[in-house]
């Protein structure tokens, strides 16, 4: 439940996303907290199995602005999709203020996210608490692929009660501060309803000012709902001789050269691997090349690992439900990428989140392998 301090007047909210296994409820944490301004966000800590799927929480705390002078501080948990997990999963909804079910859209999800919901309703009963009763919204996700169901659809199994729900695309950021919002909302609204008839603590009333709310989570962002990029102060490249007309198709990343020890980079303005890619994963394949282009190196990496685990997913449904592997490394065994550099990419990874610097050969590298496992997935479609 939301804890309130009068001296310090602060109420801090604990909000939990639910949902089944690579289902992008880590992923909408890390766009979260890369999007939000340091001033406004804590460390984000994430404890991970060995092949870096969720094990038993990831944490995430912000300091939104203040909301009608009262300073709010936001909790944000996720829990570990695996079955085998349910004992961790219920500890994590201790005190819960609200939960955002993040689902998988794909068709041939269904299951998963049946038995992820059905595991959500039973440990909040063993909490005491009812699902009907608890501010909840839903994230429809993984909008931009292919083979998805309509969100009137997914509505109506799993939404029965009428939450505030809405697509998003988690590995591009899409629809995540504007789900963030929505909970929060509820969430407060929640707060101010049970408060005692009476009550003399300051309050944080949001539904007498909508707007209140939605700034206070604007303002966590560096631009509304949209990190902001610095320009990579480095020497602009002019690109040489005739580029076909295909390659300049789509945006590409800026032309820059990027200097780190005896390791120089150019990325020219009209070339870029993003058409080797799926339609649904080329803006992410965009993005890598954009963090490398303005000198971020664990930008790109953590893009990287997005893509891989894309590529992953995507190559372990091609088993179908039943018979898929659930770990992402014996996945990458299976479809003959080299599990040394599948261990490398994991622990530069871990790196990145921890916020330690990553240099530009490194961040080249973990594309390169990301690429190789793109590669890797096409030849087993065939």
């Amino acid at each position: 439940m939301a804890s309130l301090n009068p001296l310090t007047r602060e109420v801090v909210f604990k909000v939990v996303f639910y949902g089944p296994g690579l289902g992008g409820k880590t992923t909408t944490l890390q766009h979260i907290y890369a999007a939000t301004k340091p001033e406004h966000r804590g460390k984000m800590v994430s404890l991970a199995t060995p092949m870096d799927r969720t094990l038993y929480f990831d944490f995430l705390p912000l300091r939104l602005p203040r909301v009608r002078g009262m300073s709010v501080r936001l909790q944000l948990f996720t829990v570990p999709g695996q079955v085998y997990y349910a004992a961790t999963r219920k500890l994590v909804l201790t005190g819960v203020d609200g939960v955002v079910f993040v689902a998988d859209s794909q068709v041939g999800r269904e299951d998963a996210n049946q038995e992820s919901f059905e595991d959500l309703v039973t440990n909040l009963a063993e909490h005491n608490r009812a699902f009907a009763s608890l501010p909840h919204t839903f994230h429809w996700n993984k909008r931009d692929l292919e083979g998805v169901l309509p969100i009137e659809e997914l509505d109506r199994r799993w939404n029965a009660h009428g939450a505030p729900s809405l697509g998003t695309v988690a590995t591009r950021g899409v629809g995540v501060f504007e789900g963030l919002e929505r909970i929060m909302r509820m969430v407060l609204r929640s707060y101010e309803a049970d408060l005692p008839r009476g009550e003399s603590l300051p309050s944080v009333r949001a539904d007498t000012e909508e707007a209140t709310i939605a700034d206070a989570i604007r303002g966590l962002a560096e631009s509304p709902y949209r990190p902001k990029v610095t320009p990579f102060a480095g020497t602009r490249i002019e690109p040489q001789g005739d580029v076909p007309p295909s390659s300049a198709a789509a945006p590409h990343a800026p032309a820059v050269r990027v200097e780190e020890g005896t390791v120089e980079v150019a990325i020219s303005e009209k070339f870029s691997f993003a058409p080797l890619w799926a339609e649904s994963e080329r803006e992410a394949a965009l993005d890598v090349e954009r963090a490398i282009a303005r000198g971020d190196g664990a930008g790109a990496t953590l893009a990287c690992d997005l893509l891989v685990t894309r590529v992953l997913a995507s190559a372990a449904s091609l088993a179908g439900n039943v018979d898929a592997p659930r770990d992402p490394g014996v996945v990458a065994l299976l479809l003959g990428v080299e599990g040394r550099r599948y261990v490398s990419l994991r622990a530069l990874v871990r790196a990145a989140r921890a916020g330690d610097p990553v240099r530009a050969e490194e961040a080249l590298e973990a594309y390169a392998f990301a690429l190789e496992a793109r590669r890797a997935r096409e030849l087993v479609r065939r």
